[in-house]
């Protein structure tokens, strides 16, 4: 495999670029052209990502806390095609890319049309918990791929790494650090073994491993750099002080309160942890204590505890590329049945994914109509002044429309992290004055903290109702002109 022609090697990746196309147009809900739905975390990502195109500041207009990386990606995509398309058109471009390195990982121990296996299994890992599409975990595959592929040829093939290899690591190491650090546990395993190798080894010396490592940190640096000055020359100062607020410090802060956790997080955790465990038993027992073999247990060790507790299925999607390499590590050594076993492992529920997936295509439908009804009687001038108060579901309806909120936190439960985001919500309320308010309550139920009360009742008068309870339902409503 490895000598397959320029000409063949670009004809896998049309033939992964393709398959790819396929399968997210149906699974990639946020994202298909063929959907409603504007997803949860990946509207956010929409919304400062078309914040920033409309002229305004992402993290000190808008707020979120992941990393500059993910808001840049989303306003070169509307950008360049705008709505859908676009975002949907490089998001398979960079998934195929990473299925294209998977190839590679795999084309390093087999030597045969079968190295489709492990990277299908790979896919499958990756499809069992794929639903919005355009998530953090998704953009942080290519990179996280390629640092695996480096270290793991440098193992199987005992190739020297290149300077430029080396830089390249780092570099993909920056563009996690600012997509979602958690992402990164793999490449820093990986880089953990290569020392700890070569050091009890004694196979290069010293400073030349300390070279190897600066490598790697000057071409983190060097993203790093690049996105802080970049960031610097659009907003200036204060843009990068709430830059490094809303990817580092809120993030403390977050860790250190309550969070919302998945209700299927057992089940989630359980699948994974199985399917590791059996894949763990098979490589340990079938080629014993090997250096890859401990790469790959670190790797899959280091995930998992990056995962953290809260369960959300999106976060597993960093697992995929590490299965590819543990998967094609075992290819020669397990027979037919133990490769369908673990083939079956992951395949099992693919189906009923696909089955199940026009249902998330549409859902909502009816609901986002109505609101778009809504939204359609505000006049022009009156859409650019408009408070959401109702997260996700008020992003949906502003994103469906081109238009931004006029707050700067979309997702309420922040608030109750920060008293610096809360103290500036309060004060911008008054500043903004805005037309038009979006809650998911009555106001003669509760306020939003947010929200000036007396404000409120005094000024404002419901408009529209959308929804019935006791399901979902998102209150409209206008100032009262004087």
């Amino acid at each position: 495999m490895n000598s397959v022609s320029v000409k063949g090697k670009w004809g896998v990746f049309l033939l992964i670029l393709v398959v790819t196309m396929s399968y997210q147009l149906i699974l990639a809900f946020s994202l298909t052209p063929l959907g409603i739905y504007e997803g949860c975390d990946s509207v956010v990502f929409k919304q400062i990502g078309l914040a920033m195109l409309q002229g305004k500041v992402p993290y000190l207009d808008l707020f979120d806390h992941k990393g500059p990386v993910i808001y840049f990606i989303n306003a070169f995509c509307q950008w360049l095609i705008p709505g859908r398309w676009g975002l949907f058109l490089i998001f398979c471009l960079n998934i195929a890319a990473a299925t294209y390195v998977w190839w590679l990982i795999a084309s390093l121990f087999i030597k045969s049309r079968s190295v489709i296996w492990p990277v299908i299994i790979g896919l499958f890992s990756y499809i069992l918990v794929l639903s919005d599409g355009n998530l953090t975990e998704e953009w942080s595959l290519l990179p996280i791929s390629y640092c695996l592929y480096v270290f793991v040829r440098h193992f199987v093939e005992d190739r020297e790494i290149s300077v430029k290899a080396f830089f390249l690591v780092g570099v993909s190491m920056g563009v996690v650090t600012f997509l979602r650090i958690n992402n990164m546990a793999a490449p820093c395993c990986a880089i953990l073994v290569y020392t700890v190798y070569h050091l009890y080894k004694k196979t290069i010396t010293p400073t030349r491993l300390m070279k190897s490592l600066f490598t790697i940190f000057l071409g983190w640096a060097c993203f790093i750099a690049v996105c802080c000055l970049a960031i610097w020359m659009l907003y200036g100062s204060q843009g990068v002080e709430e830059m490094i607020y809303g990817t580092f410090t809120f993030n403390f802060e977050y860790m250190s309160a309550p969070q919302a956790v998945a209700t299927d997080r057992a089940r989630v955790y359980s699948f994974y942890g199985l399917t590791t465990l059996v894949i763990l038993s098979l490589l340990f027992l079938k080629k014993k204590v090997t250096t890859l073999n401990v790469l790959i247990a670190l790797c899959y060790v280091g995930s998992f505890a990056a995962l953290g507790t809260k369960g959300w299925g999106n976060y597993f999607i960093i697992l995929a590329p590490v299965t590819v390499v543990a998967t094609a590590c075992l290819y020669d050594v397990t027979n037919r049945w133990q490769k369908a076993l673990v083939f079956l492992m992951f395949f099992w529920l693919i189906p009923l994914k696909f089955y199940m997936a026009p249902i998330g295509l549409h859902q909502d439908q009816t609901f986002y109509e109505e609101t778009d009804q809504v939204i359609q009687k505000i006049s022009e001038e009156e859409r650019n002044r408009i408070w959401n108060s109702a997260s996700f579901d008020g992003l949906t309806i502003l994103n469906r429309h081109g238009l931004t909120q006029v707050n700067k936190v979309m997702l309420q439960f922040q608030l109750l992290m920060s008293d610096r985001l809360v103290k500036s919500e309060r004060e911008s309320f008054d500043r903004i004055n805005p037309v038009w308010l979006i809650t998911y309550h009555s106001f003669q139920e509760s306020v939003p903290m947010s929200l000036d009360s007396i404000k409120v009742s005094h000024d404002y008068a419901l408009q529209a109702v959308i929804g019935e309870p006791p399901g979902r339902q998102l209150f409209f409503y206008k100032q009262i002109e004087k």
